[in-house]
Formats: structure tokens, sequence, C-alpha cells
């Protein structure tokens, strides 16, 4: 008897394993496609098995005819319809149907598909993958006029969404970070910088493609839902029990109402794809199959019958009668329409009222465990460097300045999920799940932008005034390491005179998550609005090419040209220009080929490009100087003694004594030789700092700052100055610092070198 016990589920196990690889066609939900339709469905489940021709069904439904009832059927598959019959409902020998009566109705029964009808369907329907194809139900009465129409989705199963796609594309994203994090430490600078702006542009496009896909356009085609699903993770959309868990028991207590629709049994759910747990198919799939064995045949005749509505339900619009998007609302008597943002919550399997709580939740879960792994890293350093295992000039930038690093990683975190924050705060704004996770959006929403404006506008302001007083961007934006060490993640990828373009991108960002957050619900206008917003920045980006290098250049540009392209296609998906339905199937055929191939390029390029710079000794070859000559104003740090400083200090100074000398030679001539106010230091009316020529990078022999603080110094000047106590965001140790600059700030300088150089 035990054997019994648990041999029979496993026989049951693998009987319903055996159904769910079978091949199937399949429907879940059943909507109206006229209006006054008298047929309405609550429950639709219907399963067909070519096998043997069985056709399943459960169905709740209300009717209002009471009539012996003819259907013509569709078959309609990528906007062409490939099978046109029809069949008497009569002769389906069920009772309840014929004729069918007025009132509420459960069939639930099979029937056997003539040989004839389900040879005509083509077997690539069977393993094409998110099939789009749906059946539509026309029903007349004896006079030949139409009294209901209905339409169902219909899947096989098969789909591109799948962890065994999303989760490497996750990990190799995640790769490029931390190979730029270790190459930074390492000290190749360049190469850390490229692999950064790399990687941040990849996670850009990924979350850019999730954010399209959010639009609340009325049908997406399902093979392009399925395959931006892949990459929800990059929004923090990303499914763990526990989590699921809190975050409904958090949205009860703060006075919410948590939805209940993935486990609801009783509600009709029409998205653009329907997306059920695999032991839930298991179950469904077993039951049906065994209800298959008997044996009914359909009775065909020919009816010639065109629908003039066609588009019907592609409006924004729904019959509020039939229809309802909101998923908190009684959900027996109505069917659940799920577009944009509540149809990525519901095919990555999260609670519609649960998406803001799991997504803001792994925000913060980043970054605590940032915290954590910097702040350990350093305890390792130090305990290894006291016991002498290490030696103690080893990261020793990172020991100094480790709290400017943590900050500056944060605002990266900060940087890198804008996106994420700016759109799921303010949609949460718009759905008020509870009064916690409003509170919580609001004083997010607010910090982020405050945070990133502020950090935009020091930038800007920064390198206006590094232009003003040295005509060159990079000398205070790079020479500063402090302020490099905090704000650089937000200009370093950018070229130096571009510096103002992290304010445009911060723009843009804001308004495409406000269209996209906000106009859910009027999914046209709405996906206008974010075509006319991609163009409007690819033709920006095209036109300046605002990154640090050619190559970056031609890697953002490939992106923001891709986007525009989705943009395009989710607006054709909006049905607002009326397009054949063919059209937008093809399109999202094309739709999932193109982000595939370039998903594929780019993972392929990151991969490259960090196992090359492992690879190599000295990666930074790889790539050529930046032109704005950044690196000349980089901070160094390392044990310099005194004589190098002052040698550093002198060769500055000669190099700006260089740059004078064609005006100065032209003013000695109507100059008193007596007079020396103009070279004197000590002089009240000497020229402000304002005023100095700036010193070239050409002529720049170690830390530009350094020379900046010793004149600040010694002259009194008190702006802020770029100082010796910086770093470099990614372990650059390729200019000086000056240790000790107290030695020059406590005393005058040597009367031969007053002179020289500050003119």
């Amino acid at each position: 008897m035990k054997l019994w016990h648990y041999y029979l589920p496993l026989v049951a196990l693998l009987n319903s394993v055996a159904v769910l690889g079978a091949k199937t066609l399949q429907t879940s939900s059943l909507l109206t496609c006229m209006d006054s339709s008298q047929f309405t469905a609550s429950t639709f489940n219907v399963v067909f098995f070519p096998n043997n021709r069985s056709l399943v069904f459960d169905i709740a439904a209300i009717s209002n005819i009471n009539l012996n009832i003819t259907a013509n059927v569709q078959l309609i598959a990528y906007g062409i319809t490939a099978i046109n019959t029809n069949v008497s409902l009569c002769s389906l020998n069920y009772d309840s149907i014929c004729p069918l009566t007025t009132g509420h109705m459960d069939l639930n029964s099979n029937y056997i598909v003539p040989e004839s009808v389900a040879n005509r369907i083509p077997g690539i329907a069977y393993n094409i993958p998110d099939l789009d194809a749906r059946v539509r139900v026309v029903l007349f009465n004896s006079t030949d006029s139409a009294v209901a129409c209905v339409e169902a989705v219909v899947s096989n199963g098969k789909t591109v969404q799948t962890k065994y796609a999303a989760w490497p594309i996750a990990a190799i994203a995640g790769l490029g970070v931390l190979t730029s994090g270790f190459i930074s430490v390492v000290g190749h600078s360049a190469t850390a910088a490229h692999i950064a702006s790399n990687s941040m542009s990849l996670f850009i496009y990924f979350q850019s493609l999730v954010i399209t896909a959010m639009l609340g356009v009325a049908v997406v085609p399902p093979v392009a839902a399925a395959w931006a699903q892949n990459f929800v993770w990059a929004m923090g959309v990303i499914k763990v029990n526990v989590l699921q868990s809190i975050a409904n028991w958090y949205v009860q207590s703060t006075g919410g109402t948590v939805s209940d629709v993935l486990k609801s049994k009783y509600a009709s759910i029409s998205v653009q794809k329907k997306a059920k747990r695999s032991l839930d198919i298991i179950e469904d799939f077993g039951r049906m199959y065994h209800k298959a064995q008997k044996s009914n045949h359909l009775t065909l005749f020919k009816r010639a019958f065109s629908l003039d509505k066609q588009d019907y339900g592609y409006s924004d619009s729904l019959d509020s009668s039939l229809y309802t998007t909101n998923e908190k609302s009684d959900l027996s008597s109505k069917i659940l329409v799920l577009r944009g943002i509540q149809r990525v919550s519901y095919l990555a399997d999260i609670e519609i009222t649960s998406l803001f709580f799991t997504s803001i939740a792994f925000l913060f879960f980043c970054a605590f465990v940032l915290v954590v792994c910097l702040m350990f890293f350093k305890a390792i350093i130090e305990i290894l460097i006291k016991s002498k295992v290490m030696n103690e000039g080893k990261f020793n930038v990172y020991r100094r300045h480790w709290g400017d690093i943590i900050k500056g990683s944060l605002y990266r975190i900060l940087m890198i999920a804008f996106p994420q924050i700016t759109l799921m705060c303010l949609w949460e704004l718009t759905t008020r799940d509870s009064a916690g996770t409003t509170v919580i959006a609001i004083f997010l929403l607010i910090i982020a932008v405050a945070l990133l404006f502020q950090a935009a506008i020091r930038v800007v302001l920064l390198g206006r005034e590094s232009v003003r007083n040295f005509k060159n961007p990079a000398y205070l934006l790079y020479g500063d390491g402090n302020f490099l060490n905090k704000f650089g993640f937000i200009y370093v990828q950018y070229r130096a005179d571009c510096y103002y373009w992290v304010a445009v991108w911060l723009i843009y960002v804001l308004l495409k998550s406000l269209f996209v957050a906000v106009m859910q619900r009027k999914g046209q206008v709405q996906a206008l609005l974010v075509m006319v917003t991609e163009i409007f920045y690819c033709v920006a980006v095209c036109y300046i090419r605002p990154f640090m290098d050619k190559r970056t250049n031609v890697f953002n540009i490939f992106i923001s040209v891709i986007n525009t392209i989705n943009a395009l296609f989710f607006t054709f998906f909006s049905n607002v220009f009326k397009q054949p339905h063919v059209v937008s199937s093809v399109m999202a055929v094309i739709f999932f080929i193109l982000n595939a191939a370039f998903a594929l390029f780019l993972l392929i390029f990151t991969v490259v490009t960090c196992v090359m710079a492992l690879v190599y000794k000295n990666p930074d070859v790889r790539y050529q100087p930046m032109k704005d000559d950044r690196v000349s104003f980089i901070p160094r740090f390392g044990n310099e003694t005194k004589a190098q400083e002052a040698q550093d200090l002198e060769l500055v100074a000669l190099g700006a004594t260089a740059m004078k000398g064609h005006e100065m030679g032209a003013k000695r001539e109507f100059t008193d030789d007596n007079d020396s106010s103009a070279f004197d230091p000590y002089n009240t009316e000497r020229p402000s700092i304002d005023n100095l020529e700036p010193t070239q990078p050409s002529t720049l022999i170690g830390n530009p700052g350094n020379a900046l603080n010793d004149y600040s110094a010694y002259y009194g000047d008190q702006r802020d100055t770029p100082t010796s106590e910086s770093t470099n965001p990614f372990g650059s140790q390729s200019s000086s610092s000056v240790q000790g600059n107290s030695a020059f700030r406590s005393e005058p300088l040597p009367q031969e070198k007053r002179n020289v150089g500050y003119l």
C-alpha cells in the first residue's frame, strides 16, 4: 500500500508533464468584438489537442439570446484569416446551447474537431513561440443578423520569455560593472572609464526597452510583450515570494487593498499574452486532456460574413459594462483588461499592487549591498596592512578617500536607477495603492530628482567657471579630485565640452517617465509623445555626439536609434494609424528579431571588452587619449617628495610664463622699467585670478590643481579650486599630487620664484 501511495502521484505527474509537452492551442479569455453583444463570458478556458483533434472547453457565460443560433468561426493568425467556417450549435448535441437560452450558463465538455478542419491549421502554429493568433466567433439568428461577437486570443504555450535568457543577460550586464570597478582599482583609468560608460549605456538600453513595453497601448503582439519581459529585472521587477508577502503586508497595514489577480479562479483576464505558472498549466492540461476522450462531431456549412469593425477593442476606451482596468474591483462579472505597466506586472507573476514596493525594495537592497561591500573591502585592506601581509602603499587612494568613493558609488546607483525611480514613483502617485506606498513614492521622487539635478547644476556651474577662467572645462572638472570622486559619474562619459549633457539626459528621462506613468489609459497620445521625445533625443545625440570618443559615440548612437525604432513600433501597436492587423504582427516579429540581435551584439561586445581588459597587461593602450586632454588634469596620488612637488609647481609656473611672454613683451614697451607694481605679489592692485590666461594642457607637467592651490594660498584667493586631497574615481595615478601643501600656505614663496608665472 505504501508503494502505491507514492507511485500513483508520480504516475499522475508524469502523465501531466507528457500532456504539457504535447502540441496544443489554448485560450483563456474572451473579449467582445461588437457593440451590444448579447453573449459575454467571465470564464473562458479552451484547449485544442491536435493529436486526437479534441477540443476541451470550460466556459462560464451570460446570454441574452433565446434562439437557435449558428456561428461563424474565424481563425486569424498574424492578421491573416486562416480558417473561415460556420457551425450550427444544435449539431453539437449539447442541450444548453440548442436553443441558446437566456441567463447564466456553464459549459464544460469536449468535442472532436473534424479532420478536414484540423488539417487546415498549419503545423508551424504549434511550434512558433508567442503565436499571434485569435479565434473570432460571430453568432447569427435565424434571419442571419449578428447578435453577438466574441474573440479569444490563442496561444501554443511556447514563448521567448524565459529565465534562461533573462538571467544570463543580467549576469553579463553586471559583469561590466564589476570589471570596471576592478580595473579602476588596478589603475587603468581609460579602460575603466570606457567599460563603465558602456555598462551604463547597456543598462539604459534595457531600461528603455522595458519602459517602452510599459506603454498602455491597446494591443501589444505576444512576441513583443514576451521579449521585453526578459529585461524587467533592469527596473527592479523580480519575483521573490518572501518579498511579495512583505509587500502585501505593507500595503494592507498602511490602509491599502491588495489585488488578487494571480490567484483568482473566477476572473477572466485579458492581456496581450496570457501567462500561467507551470503547475497551473500542468493541472489544467491534465484535467482537460482526460476530458477529451469522448467523441462528438461538428456539422459544418458555409456562410459568407465579414465583420465591419475589425479593430473593435483596439482603442483606448472600453465598454465599462463589460471590461475594467481596475484590478481592485469586482472581477466576477467583468473582464479585467491589463495594459502597459499592469501587463508587465502580471506577466512577471507579481501582484499589481505589489509592483512598486518590489521595484523600490530591490533598489534599496542593491544600494545596501554596495555600501557593505565597500566598507568590508576597506576593513580587509586595513587588517592586511596592519598584519604586514600587504604593503602599506597598496590601495592608498581608496584608503584615504573611501568616504567620497562610497558617496560617488551611491550617486552612480542613483543615476542608473533614475528611470526606474521616476517611472515607478510617478505611476504610484496615480494608483495610490496605500498611504504608505504613496508617501514613499513622494519622498523618493523628491530626493532622487533633487540630488541628481543639484549634482548636474553643480557640474554645469563648475564647467562654465572653468571655461571662463581657463578656457577649458576639463581644468576644474578633472583637476578637483574631490569633486571628481563625488560627481564624476555624471560627466566622465562625455566630452569635456559637453559637460552639460547630463542635464539634457535627466530631462529626457524625466519627460519619458512622466508620459509613460501618468497616461496609462491614453495609449495613443502616450505613444506619440514618447516617440517624439525619442526622435528629438536621437537627433541631438547624432548631431552633437557628446560622448568621450568615437567608439563610445557610435555605441550610444546605435542604442538611441534602436530606442526610437522601438517607440515607433509601439506607436503602431496603439492603432493610432488604423493600419491592418497584419502590419502590427509583422512589426512585432521585426521588433523581436531586431532587439534580440542588438542585445546579443551588445552582450558579446561587453564580454569581449571585459575579457581583454582582464587579460591585457596594459589595456589602456587599446584606447586613444582623450582629445580634451583630461588625463593631464587628473590628480595622482603617490609618495612624491617635496623636491618633486616643487619641481611640478615650478614647471607649471614656467608654462604660464611662456604663455604670457608675447603679451608682457608688448606691455613693457609702455611701462616704466622702475615700476614693478604689476609684478609685485604684495601689491593690492594686482590682477585677480579671473583675469589670468589659462595654462594650456600641452604645457602642464604635473598636477595643475597644486599650482592653483599654491597660487590661491599665497595671494589669498578664497574661491574653490582643485585641491591636492583629491582622487580619480577610476583609480588613476596619472598625474602628481602634492603632499604637504601646508608648507606653501604657511610661508611666502622664495623671492626667486615670486614673480615666475603668476602675472
